[in-house]
């Protein structure tokens, strides 16, 4: 699996949609500006779609690495962070779903956002 821009993936933990973190992926291989020479090829930057502010960087290779067989079983994925499948994109564009997925996250969280 590769990583690109605009990409809308899930992360391995949680038993359904809703309780699995979901990101769209900003950039692959950041370029850095600053004046120190700072190798961020492998960086990925990648936001929450249902978490205001919730924007992370992490190694391209931690977030396609593979899971452990019992992670795999308990998960249903392969790798950490995984594309979602068209019907997935279609299920978190419902209404329903999204009010599932909030509802969800301010149990968890204690935090609201609207969609």
């Amino acid at each position: 699996m590769e990583l690109k821009e605009g990409m809308i993936c899930k992360h391995f933990k949680g038993e359904t949609l809703v309780e699995k973190n979901i990101y769209q992926i900003l950039a692959v291989n950041v370029s850095y500006m600053g004046e120190n020479s700072i190798d961020l090829s492998n960086i990925v930057i990648y936001k929450s779609l249902f978490q205001d502010g919730k924007v992370f960087a992490r190694e391209y290779d931690d977030l396609v690495c593979e899971l452990t067989d019992e992670q795999k079983e308990m998960y249903h994925q392969i790798q950490r962070v995984e594309p979602l499948s068209d019907d997935e994109l279609l299920q978190i564009n419902d209404e329903e779903f999204k009010d599932k997925k909030l509802a969800y996250i301010e149990e968890k969280y204690g935090t609201k956002k609207t969609v």
